[in-house]
């Protein structure tokens, strides 16, 4: 940043303030002043080119699209073309597109953005660093915060993300969102500087953040079939793998009194031996082996004793739960009579 923002006053030593703590309050879209990523975990402005057209250093803004900063001004630093990176007097070329960022604003801060996550996805993230100093061994260090813990870099043992002022260097990682984190922080905090001053140091372009989502099993399958017994009844079972597979089902136990045959793109034909409500357990499975639990129902009765309405009305949703196996002929289940029509005969 240019030294006139040095002489406003900032003291702070960089030792005493080297990680900062942040709120926890999510930051909704609407106040990012961006409509929000298509996509789950895509962090906004990864490269810092909105706002565009920036020439030069020590541009500190408060209309950085999907960041936000722990400094208590609200200011972002961004680096455009044409820089010269004092006190060495150097130009730093961004890593990727026309711009960047500089950690150390008008302090030293935290760079960060909530992001809308699946719980049990994993993040992998990615980025640019470098130090602002050329000074032999004078890097600047830095860390990933996400969720509120630090990640460790692939090939590190250490957190700390280390560089000096002659290249970027390049970092990755990858953080599993935990059970019911549906918003979840990433922060990008500044440790030190290779010059020792607060508002000086660690320069981040190209920041990346993207999901693998888990294996999400099909929906569970579902189908009533209604008929005398003896009669050749068939249907479909549905199902909807939420990652767009083909999904394919299979019975998983034999039933008494009950012929089926499930086909296994969800084809059913069955035929009841003998009156009652029959339950067919079935399975629907993706192309990844992530299987769903269902089933088929069967409600058989005679024919000389027609229902007065189709006991598959009585369980029009996979939320009704029939009673399981055969049952005897004129109940349903336990208790429930099968209303009798008096103008036929009874056998």
């Amino acid at each position: 940043m240019p030294l006139r923002v040095l002489l406003l006053g900032v003291a702070a030593s960089l030792a005493a303030a080297a990680v900062s703590v942040l709120t926890t309050r999510p930051v909704s879209a609407a106040e990012t002043g961006a409509a929000g990523p298509a996509e789950p975990c895509a962090v906004v402005n990864g490269g810092f080119e909105e706002p565009g057209g920036l020439r030069g250093q020590g541009h500190l803004r408060k209309d950085v699209p999907g960041w936000r900063t722990s400094s208590r001004d609200g200011l972002i630093e961004i680096w455009g073309a044409g820089n010269h990176a004092d006190p060495m007097d150097f130009t730093v070329p961004p890593d990727t597109g026309d711009q960047f960022a500089e950690l150390n604003g008008t302090s030293v801060s935290t760079l960060y953005q909530d992001i809308r996550t699946v719980p049990g996805s994993t993040i992998d993230w990615s980025l640019a660093h470098r130090g602002r100093s050329r000074t032999q061994a004078d890097e600047d260090v830095m860390r990933v915060r996400i969720g509120g813990v630090v990640q460790v870099p692939e090939g590190q043992d250490s957190p700390d993300i280390a560089d000096g002022g002659d290249t970027w260097g390049h970092y990755g990682g990858s953080y599993t969102v935990p059970r019911g984190q549906r918003v979840t922080r990433v922060e990008f905090v500044s440790v030190s500087s290779g010059t020792g001053r607060p508002s000086y140091g660690n320069f981040l372009d190209s920041v990346s953040t993207s999901c693998t989502l888990p294996n999400q099993p099909p929906t569970v399958p579902y189908l009533v079939l209604s008929g005398s017994v003896g009669q050749i009844l068939d249907g479909s079972l549905t199902s909807v793998d939420p990652e767009g597979g083909e999904v394919t089902y299979n019975a998983t136990a034999p039933v008494p009194w009950l012929n089926v045959t499930v086909r296994p793109h969800g084809t059913v034909v069955a035929r009841a031996l003998r009156p009652g409500v029959h339950q067919v357990p079935v399975k629907a499975c993706d192309e990844r082996g992530a299987c769903a639990d269902g089933r088929v129902v069967v409600v058989a009765y005679r024919r000389t004793r027609p229902l007065a309405r189709s006991l598959a009305d009585l369980y029009p949703t996979q939320a009704a739960a029939p009673p399981v196996g055969p049952s005897r002929p004129g109940t349903v289940g336990k208790d429930r009579r099968i209303p009798v029509r008096t103008d036929h005969p009874t056998p």
